[in-house]
């Protein structure tokens, strides 16, 4: 059985019994046989999942950075980013294992990346019932989308390891780092193409001397002077004009579709690289609920329970962070 030409299962090796759990993950029934040129295309791969999520944050991003401040009237950015990450917590124990068995991990990925498109289409005509809903949808498909990028890293990332005779752990690392060294990027240019919009309108004093553009009293009640309480009356947080909200949705929607398309026509399927092998996610049968027990199991170890402070405190400046000192600043 050939897996697009790079590497074949090994006709030779007797038959024998189904592995255990406990065995290696590269099973036995695909013992292969691997060209060391195909680690060229491996690394072609992980830059394009790398560069695709990037584009794909610009957008989210850029997007979620406004919502406090442009959609400030009644909470409804600040609710609708609630909606996102209540949903992702459901989404994270039922939808992830289903959804790449049914899709594989790289038409998950182009599916997933498209239920951003919603919330970002919804800043045209915001409204509690178009901005949460698009919410709700977006973070059902974060879990599968970040599953099956990590997924496609560590699978790629033991195949690239055998070909080079280097650790496996060593190079998972590798991949994810240069993985998020480019997601990282995607909060600079999501908040660049923002300030340039915003800035060169007339809202930002783009047309004219900008001395002339803010009054000392909205100085006054920006930045760390900023009162919650008072936010209603501050005119800082008055919506900047449509054209200029237009203009950044646009370019935040294209950004969407272009890292959709490089995904479906640059990124090569796992299954050239055994998806479908024993200890994978598309190979596992375990149910929404199997999966809820064994987090629960997970949560009983004290390495995992250590963790758990650190993960709630950057939950929470995340949340200060994209809500509240956006509003601010």
């Amino acid at each position: 059985m050939t897996f697009g030409g790079a590497y074949d299962v090994d006709k030779d090796s007797p038959v024998k019994p189904p592995p255990s759990r406990g065995e290696d993950t590269i099973s036995m029934r695909e013992k292969v046989k691997l060209s060391r040129s195909e680690k060229w295309r491996i690394l072609k791969n992980i830059t394009t999942i790398s560069f695709a999520f990037m584009v794909q944050f610009t957008a989210f991003q850029g997007t979620a950075n406004l919502q406090s401040s442009i959609n400030a009237k009644d909470g409804l950015g600040t609710v609708s980013l609630s909606a996102i990450y209540a949903a992702i917590v459901v989404s994270c124990i039922f939808i992830p294992t289903l959804v790449i068995r049914r899709l594989t991990v790289k038409w998950t990925l182009c599916l997933s990346m498209l239920c951003y498109a919603p919330y970002i289409g919804s800043q045209f005509f915001p409204r509690f019932y178009t901005l949460v809903p698009a919410g709700i949808l977006l973070g059902l498909g974060a879990a599968p989308m970040w599953a099956s990028k990590a997924t496609y890293l560590t699978q790629v990332g033991q195949v690239y390891a055998k070909i080079t005779d280097q650790s496996v752990e060593a190079i998972i690392v590798r991949f994810f780092g240069f993985f998020f060294l480019a997601w990282q990027t995607a909060e600079l240019w999501g908040n660049l193409i923002s300030s340039l919009v915003l800035s060169s309108g007339a809202h930002g004093g783009g047309g004219g001397d900008i001395n002339h553009t803010y009054s000392e009293a909205s100085l006054e009640t920006c930045g760390a002077n900023f009162c919650v309480v008072a936010s209603a009356e501050n005119t800082n947080l008055e919506r900047p004009p449509e054209s200029e909200i237009f203009e950044i949705s646009a370019i935040y929607l294209s950004c969407i579709f272009a890292a959709v398309i490089i995904i479906a026509l640059f990124l090569d399927p796992l299954s050239r690289y055994g998806e479908k092998r024993r200890g994978s996610i598309s190979a596992q049968s375990i149910s929404g609920i199997e999966l809820l027990a064994a987090t629960a199991n997970q949560l009983k170890k004290p390495n995992q329970q250590l963790l758990i402070p650190i993960t709630v405190f950057i939950g929470m400046e995340q949340a200060f962070i994209g809500a509240d000192f956006t509003q601010t600043f």
